[in-house]
Protein backbone atom coordinates (compact mmCIF):
# COMPACT_ATOMS: atom_id res chain seq x y z
CA UNK A 1 0.00 0.00 0.00
CA UNK A 2 3.18 2.71 0.39
CA UNK A 3 2.78 3.60 -3.23
CA UNK A 4 -0.41 5.21 -3.02
CA UNK A 5 -1.07 5.17 0.76
CA UNK A 6 -1.07 9.18 1.49
CA UNK A 7 -2.38 10.25 -1.28
CA UNK A 8 -5.46 7.39 -1.06
CA UNK A 9 -5.87 8.54 2.59
CA UNK A 10 -6.18 11.64 1.96
CA UNK A 11 -8.49 11.76 -1.04
CA UNK A 12 -10.79 9.05 0.67
CA UNK A 13 -10.90 10.68 3.78
CA UNK A 14 -11.89 14.26 2.19
CA UNK A 15 -8.94 15.41 4.93
CA UNK A 16 -10.54 14.53 8.17
CA UNK A 17 -7.04 11.81 8.44
CA UNK A 18 -5.08 14.59 8.64
CA UNK A 19 -7.22 16.61 11.18
CA UNK A 20 -7.61 13.48 13.41
CA UNK A 21 -3.84 13.15 13.29
CA UNK A 22 -3.09 17.15 14.47
CA UNK A 23 -5.87 16.44 17.04
CA UNK A 24 -4.51 13.55 18.28
CA UNK A 25 -1.13 15.14 18.55
CA UNK A 26 -2.30 17.94 19.69
CA UNK A 27 -3.65 16.62 23.00
CA UNK A 28 -0.28 15.26 23.80
CA UNK A 29 0.47 18.71 25.17
CA UNK A 30 3.80 18.57 23.60
CA UNK A 31 6.70 20.99 25.46
CA UNK A 32 10.06 21.83 23.93
CA UNK A 33 13.00 18.72 24.75
CA UNK A 34 10.25 16.41 25.11
CA UNK A 35 11.13 12.66 23.96
CA UNK A 36 8.39 11.26 22.24
CA UNK A 37 8.04 7.84 20.13
CA UNK A 38 5.92 7.23 17.25
CA UNK A 39 4.62 3.45 17.47
CA UNK A 40 3.29 1.81 14.02
CA UNK A 41 4.43 5.80 12.45
CA UNK A 42 3.37 4.36 8.81
CA UNK A 43 4.91 7.37 6.42
CA UNK A 44 6.03 9.88 9.20
CA UNK A 45 2.44 11.65 8.66
CA UNK A 46 2.59 13.22 12.38
CA UNK A 47 6.28 13.90 12.11
CA UNK A 48 5.80 17.58 11.55
CA UNK A 49 3.01 18.28 13.92
CA UNK A 50 5.11 16.88 16.53
CA UNK A 51 8.83 18.18 15.32
CA UNK A 52 6.83 21.48 15.61
CA UNK A 53 6.27 20.94 18.81
CA UNK A 54 9.81 19.44 20.73
CA UNK A 55 12.05 22.29 19.26
CA UNK A 56 15.26 21.43 18.54
CA UNK A 57 15.92 20.19 22.06
CA UNK A 58 13.36 17.81 21.53
CA UNK A 59 13.70 14.29 19.40
CA UNK A 60 11.35 11.56 17.93
CA UNK A 61 11.51 8.02 17.52
CA UNK A 62 9.91 6.31 14.50
CA UNK A 63 9.05 3.04 14.99
CA UNK A 64 7.11 1.01 12.14
CA UNK A 65 7.39 -2.81 10.67
CA UNK A 66 6.69 -2.18 7.35
CA UNK A 67 9.97 -1.82 5.11
CA UNK A 68 7.45 -0.22 2.77
CA UNK A 69 6.08 2.38 4.28
CA UNK A 70 9.22 3.31 6.33
CA UNK A 71 10.87 3.77 2.68
CA UNK A 72 8.79 6.53 2.11
CA UNK A 73 8.85 7.85 5.85
CA UNK A 74 13.14 8.07 5.00
CA UNK A 75 12.08 9.78 1.50
CA UNK A 76 10.24 12.39 3.92
CA UNK A 77 13.06 12.91 5.73
CA UNK A 78 15.44 13.48 3.64
CA UNK A 79 13.75 16.61 2.24
CA UNK A 80 14.00 18.05 5.29
CA UNK A 81 16.86 16.23 7.07
CA UNK A 82 16.46 16.47 10.81
CA UNK A 83 19.00 14.85 12.76
CA UNK A 84 15.85 14.48 16.00
CA UNK A 85 14.48 11.71 14.43
CA UNK A 86 15.45 8.13 14.91
CA UNK A 87 14.07 5.53 12.71
CA UNK A 88 13.59 2.12 13.78
CA UNK A 89 12.52 -0.88 11.50
CA UNK A 90 10.32 -3.59 13.73
CA UNK A 91 7.49 -4.88 15.83
CA UNK A 92 7.23 -2.55 18.49
CA UNK A 93 5.45 -5.33 20.62
CA UNK A 94 8.78 -7.05 20.31
CA UNK A 95 11.89 -4.37 20.27
CA UNK A 96 12.25 -4.36 24.10
CA UNK A 97 12.49 -0.10 23.58
CA UNK A 98 14.18 1.52 26.72
CA UNK A 99 12.25 1.66 30.10
CA UNK A 100 10.68 5.21 30.91
CA UNK A 101 12.11 6.73 27.77
CA UNK A 102 9.67 8.34 26.35
CA UNK A 103 8.02 11.63 27.84
CA UNK A 104 4.89 11.06 25.13
CA UNK A 105 3.95 8.10 22.89
CA UNK A 106 1.87 8.83 20.15
CA UNK A 107 -0.27 5.77 17.73
CA UNK A 108 -2.15 6.96 14.52
CA UNK A 109 -4.07 4.59 12.87
CA UNK A 110 -2.23 1.37 14.11
CA UNK A 111 -4.28 -0.55 17.04
CA UNK A 112 -6.63 -1.91 15.11
CA UNK A 113 -4.24 -4.01 12.94
CA UNK A 114 -3.22 -5.97 16.67
CA UNK A 115 -5.02 -9.01 17.56
CA UNK A 116 -7.03 -8.85 20.75
CA UNK A 117 -4.23 -10.17 22.64
CA UNK A 118 -1.34 -8.38 21.59
CA UNK A 119 -3.71 -5.13 22.42
CA UNK A 120 -2.80 -6.12 26.35
CA UNK A 121 0.81 -6.42 25.39
CA UNK A 122 0.20 -2.81 23.38
CA UNK A 123 -1.06 -1.55 27.05
CA UNK A 124 1.59 -2.74 29.05
CA UNK A 125 4.62 -1.92 26.72
CA UNK A 126 2.92 1.36 26.80
CA UNK A 127 3.03 1.80 30.41
CA UNK A 128 6.86 0.59 30.50
CA UNK A 129 8.22 3.06 27.86
CA UNK A 130 6.52 6.02 29.64
CA UNK A 131 8.08 8.26 31.84
CA UNK A 132 6.65 9.10 34.96
CA UNK A 133 3.80 11.69 34.20
CA UNK A 134 4.67 10.74 30.51
CA UNK A 135 1.70 11.05 28.17
CA UNK A 136 0.02 9.44 25.28
CA UNK A 137 -2.13 9.52 22.52
CA UNK A 138 -3.61 7.44 20.71
CA UNK A 139 -6.50 7.40 17.31
CA UNK A 140 -8.10 5.16 14.98
CA UNK A 141 -10.81 4.82 12.38
CA UNK A 142 -14.00 3.37 14.24
CA UNK A 143 -17.05 2.43 14.08
CA UNK A 144 -20.02 5.15 14.79
CA UNK A 145 -22.82 4.37 17.28
CA UNK A 146 -25.56 5.75 15.26
CA UNK A 147 -27.26 3.38 13.18
CA UNK A 148 -27.65 5.58 9.80
CA UNK A 149 -24.30 6.80 9.94
CA UNK A 150 -22.85 3.12 10.82
CA UNK A 151 -24.20 1.72 8.08
CA UNK A 152 -23.07 4.32 5.28
CA UNK A 153 -19.98 4.64 6.87
CA UNK A 154 -19.28 0.81 6.51
CA UNK A 155 -20.23 0.81 3.13
CA UNK A 156 -18.29 3.39 2.18
CA UNK A 157 -15.24 1.69 3.84
CA UNK A 158 -15.52 -1.63 2.74
CA UNK A 159 -17.21 -0.72 -0.70
CA UNK A 160 -16.33 2.37 -1.84
CA UNK A 161 -12.68 2.83 -0.59
CA UNK A 162 -11.45 -0.34 -2.57
CA UNK A 163 -12.62 1.11 -5.71
CA UNK A 164 -10.40 4.51 -4.80
CA UNK A 165 -7.46 2.58 -3.94
CA UNK A 166 -7.63 1.11 -7.34
CA UNK A 167 -7.99 4.08 -9.39
CA UNK A 168 -5.26 5.36 -6.80
CA UNK A 169 -2.88 2.94 -8.49
CA UNK A 170 -3.18 1.22 -5.13
CA UNK A 171 -3.82 -2.92 -4.28
CA UNK A 172 -7.66 -3.02 -3.42
CA UNK A 173 -7.37 -5.79 -1.78
CA UNK A 174 -5.16 -3.68 0.87
CA UNK A 175 -7.75 -1.15 1.25
CA UNK A 176 -10.24 -3.19 1.27
CA UNK A 177 -8.80 -4.87 4.65
CA UNK A 178 -9.74 -1.44 6.46
CA UNK A 179 -13.21 -2.02 5.62
CA UNK A 180 -12.50 -5.86 7.75
CA UNK A 181 -9.94 -4.19 10.38
CA UNK A 182 -12.67 -0.90 11.35
CA UNK A 183 -15.63 -3.47 11.57
CA UNK A 184 -13.48 -6.35 13.85
CA UNK A 185 -12.07 -2.80 15.97
CA UNK A 186 -15.25 -0.91 16.48
CA UNK A 187 -13.93 1.28 18.32
CA UNK A 188 -11.58 2.71 21.27
CA UNK A 189 -13.51 1.98 23.81
CA UNK A 190 -12.28 -1.32 24.69
CA UNK A 191 -9.04 -0.02 25.39
CA UNK A 192 -9.75 2.00 28.27
CA UNK A 193 -9.61 -0.79 30.44
CA UNK A 194 -6.74 -2.69 29.36
CA UNK A 195 -4.56 0.92 29.62
CA UNK A 196 -5.98 1.42 33.04
CA UNK A 197 -5.13 -2.00 34.13
CA UNK A 198 -1.80 -1.23 33.75
CA UNK A 199 -1.86 1.62 36.13
CA UNK A 200 -2.51 3.93 32.96
CA UNK A 201 -5.00 7.15 33.35
CA UNK A 202 -7.01 6.60 30.31
CA UNK A 203 -9.92 8.63 28.78
CA UNK A 204 -11.99 7.78 25.79
CA UNK A 205 -12.43 10.83 23.10
CA UNK A 206 -14.20 10.89 19.69
CA UNK A 207 -14.52 12.53 16.49
CA UNK A 208 -16.65 13.36 14.10
CA UNK A 209 -20.15 11.49 16.08
CA UNK A 210 -17.34 8.68 16.25
CA UNK A 211 -15.96 7.96 12.58
CA UNK A 212 -12.64 8.25 14.63
CA UNK A 213 -12.06 7.53 18.26
CA UNK A 214 -9.28 7.79 20.56
CA UNK A 215 -7.99 6.94 24.19
CA UNK A 216 -5.41 9.53 26.22
CA UNK A 217 -3.73 9.51 29.49
CA UNK A 218 -0.81 9.83 31.39
CA UNK A 219 1.32 7.10 33.46
CA UNK A 220 1.36 8.80 36.80
CA UNK A 221 4.42 9.14 39.12
CA UNK A 222 3.42 6.43 41.35
CA UNK A 223 3.15 3.29 38.72
CA UNK A 224 6.72 1.64 38.52
CA UNK A 225 8.26 1.04 34.98
CA UNK A 226 8.90 -2.15 34.09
Amino acid sequence: MSGSYERTNIVTSFGFSRRWRLQAVKRLGLRPGDAVHDWMTGMGEGWSAVLARIGDSGRLVAVDLSAGMLGRALARLERRPDGRVDVVEGDVLELGLPTASADAVLCLFGVKTLSVPDRARFAAELARVLRPAGRYSLIEVSVPGWRPLRLAYLFYLKRVIPILGRVLLGNPENYRMLGVYTERFCDCRHLVPLLQATGLEARFVESFFGCATGVVGIRPAAVPAG
